[in-house]
């Protein structure tokens, strides 16, 4: 059940004759929400494990004990009333020496990347659940799974895209991260970038120039700024408008025309969207509609 809840872990546990546990799950859209009661336990995860087209951000929130996550030469403690981030896709350990609960959210890294750019960031540090944006975060989630079993598909959509977008919240809301790696004037012109985009998403004639007179800033000083994030601007917009058309197809269940989707998302030529479509996610928006979500 843990590879089901998480991805493939070895387990380690401490007092082996005094072992108990038990895992709920609950399937949510694209996400996966699961509540883990054990025993002092050592979860590890190693190369050989590795092996997804899909990599996944866990949201770990400790409800008892602290635990302690190490990480590509990296390591966090984190407390009760607090949550840290892990990828799947890099080998790690996470452990705690006392009984503890855990609350867990798996979400696909490109669901993250369409609400904060570089997700990545957020990684190795601790967050706040108790007040502010975080605590908001917490107490939706913990209002989702009780409501589940009274919600449908479609509902399960919008709310784990509102919860999503309320991660983004408290995360983007932290102090340390708006300092950290970036200069202040980088970051506000990043942050207005990221506005601007997002509130012209739907406009199919959204550019680099677009944005960067928009942003009062020089074209090439735009795309100096993308260097770093692995994307240029065109393929980030792409893949913000890749996954918000997912989001809708998957949740939609065909009330809305594909055609009208795609437009939606400034797609102007329907094929176009489709070639695109499969491409990134190995089916086309057809197919795409027909199955159920994996989570």
């Amino acid at each position: 059940m843990i590879d089901t809840a998480y991805f493939p872990l070895e387990l380690d546990f401490r007092n082996p004759e005094q072992l108990h546990g038990n895992l709920s799950q609950w399937k949510l859209a694209q996400l996966g929400i699961s509540r883990l009661e054990s025993s002092a336990t050592n979860f590890k995860r190693v190369d050989r494990q590795i092996d997804e087209s899909e990599p996944y951000f866990l949201i770990t929130m400790p409800t008892q004990e602290q635990v302690q996550f190490s990480q590509s030469n990296h390591s966090v403690v984190c407390n009760p009333g607090a949550f840290i981030l892990e990828r799947s896709d890099l080998p790690y350990e996470f452990s705690y020496r006392k009984d503890n609960a855990l609350w867990v959210i798996r979400v696909p890294l490109s669901q993250l990347r369409t609400r904060i750019r570089e997700p990545e960031r957020y990684l190795y540090m601790e967050f706040n659940k108790q007040k502010g944006m975080g605590a908001v975060f917490f107490q939706f989630m913990q209002s989702i799974v009780q409501q589940a079993s009274d919600t449908d598909e479609a509902s399960h959509s919008v709310l784990s895209n509102q919860l999503i977008d309320l991660l983004a919240h408290s995360l983007e809301n932290d102090d340390r991260v708006l300092m950290s790696r970036e200069s202040g004037l980088r970051r506000v012109h990043l942050l207005n970038i990221e506005n601007f985009v997002r509130g012209n998403i739907q406009r199919s004639e959204l550019s680099p120039e677009m944005i960067a007179c928009a942003c009062q800033i020089s074209c090439r000083y735009l795309h100096k700024l993308f260097k770093d994030s692995g994307q240029t601007v065109g393929q980030w917009i792409k893949e913000l408008r890749l996954q918000s058309a997912l989001n809708d197809i998957q949740s939609d269940r065909g009330h809305t025309t594909l055609a009208e989707i795609a437009y939606r998302w400034g797609f102007n030529d329907q094929a176009h969207f489709c070639r695109l479509f499969k491409a990134r996610f190995g089916r086309t928006p057809r197919e795409m509609r027909q199955v159920k979500s994996p989570f």
